[in-house]
């Protein structure tokens, strides 16, 4: 009786498993996201940086409801230690007007909670995804797709809009 529920467990999980999406249609849905925002501490630092289309979204930021203002360094793919001015984003609106900058015709979007997020104290990924949730889904025709991230390859996707 005992080995037959460890078998039904078993084929409940990898019948879970099989239902999510592999690791290639993972990254197809990212690489159809017009921009991405990646939400992981960095270390030593307050800002966030945008890096092409990719926003890496300060975990220390977005604790509690203190997302505005947001500080924000854009960085060169080709020189990422260049240093360059902060800018300060102070609504929903004006962070929508900044990432129009690198993606002019955004409406697919993408939020990775990297594992690092979690390092940070008093990070709540509900409340993030959320916050930010409310922010695309004023993009019309957009799309928003939450992945999780772990030691740099994404593990789980979830289509929210």
């Amino acid at each position: 009786m005992k080995k037959l529920l460890i078998l039904v467990v078993a084929m409940a999980s990898a019948m879970f498993v099989a239902c999510g999406p592999s690791k290639l249609e993972m990254q197809e849905m990212s690489s159809s996201c017009d921009v991405i925002i990646e939400v992981r501490q960095v270390l030593n630092d307050s800002i966030s940086l945008m890096i092409g289309n990719t926003l890496y979204l300060n975990s220390k930021q977005v604790i509690g409801d203190n997302l505005f203002p947001l500080l924000v360094s854009t960085r060169d793919p080709q020189e990422i230690e260049r240093l360059t001015a902060t800018d300060i984003v102070n609504s929903p609106e004006d962070l929508l007007k900044y990432l129009r900058f690198s993606s002019p015709d955004m409406v697919n979007f993408g939020i990775v909670i990297g594992e690092t997020a979690y390092n940070e104290i008093g990070f709540d990924e509900n409340h993030v995804v959320e916050t930010l949730k409310n922010i695309f889904v004023k993009v019309e025709g957009g799309s928003l797709i939450l992945f999780h991230e772990k030691n740099g390859e994404l593990t789980a996707a979830k289509k929210l809009f």
